[in-house]
């Protein structure tokens, strides 16, 4: 029985150790990718996610396998019904842990804007767009609010506080146009 004791406490202690020190790089280590990224939007575009041999999944199943093994054997099973009952409850935890792993990954939400979510949104004029020049408007997207340089499609000037909608997001400014 203190074999199995030994194991579920080595897990928990790798458990342990990957809660303090694991932060995020954890999550989805063996899809590393140059054309991916690593912690960026990208992998939760891309479906990224908690893999299931992920050190904190791992250490799941080796605390849950020493653990079920200590009970079984605690009940006087024989070393190999022990083993087998910890087999069964480390996939078992450790499947559970992986599914609401993911489940918490696939509910985060990002804040960062991409510039094709700018198109078509009205905003205001806060800094006048002179004839062919560059001027600054504000726009709310996701519940922020956005300063971004401007142009005009036609260019023409647009006076400050005039509405305008964000047709175009070419570079660092967007092209807007009178509403």
């Amino acid at each position: 029985m203190l074999v199995f004791v030994g194991i579920a406490l080595v897990g928990l202690f790798f458990l342990g150790v990957s809660a303090l020190f694991g932060g995020s790089h954890d999550v989805g280590e063996h899809e590393f990718s140059f054309e991916q990224g690593y912690g960026t939007d990208a992998d939760h575009a891309l479906g990224g996610g908690p893999s299931p041999f992920s050190l904190r999944i791992i250490s799941l199943f080796v605390t849950a396998f020493g653990a079920v093994g200590a009970i079984a054997r605690y009940y006087d099973a024989s070393y190999m019904a022990s083993s087998m009952a910890g087999v069964a409850g480390g996939f078992a935890v450790g499947a559970i842990g992986w599914r609401l792993m993911k489940l918490f990954w696939e509910r985060q939400a990002t804040s960062t804007v991409s510039g094709d979510e700018l198109l078509g949104v009205i905003g205001e004029v806060k800094t006048a767009i002179p004839a062919s020049g560059v001027g600054q408007v504000s726009v709310v997207v996701k519940s922020q609010r956005l300063y971004s340089l401007a142009r005009s499609k036609d260019g023409g000037p647009i006076e400050e506080g005039a509405l305008v909608k964000i047709v175009a997001h070419p570079g660092d400014a967007v092209i807007v146009e009178r509403v």
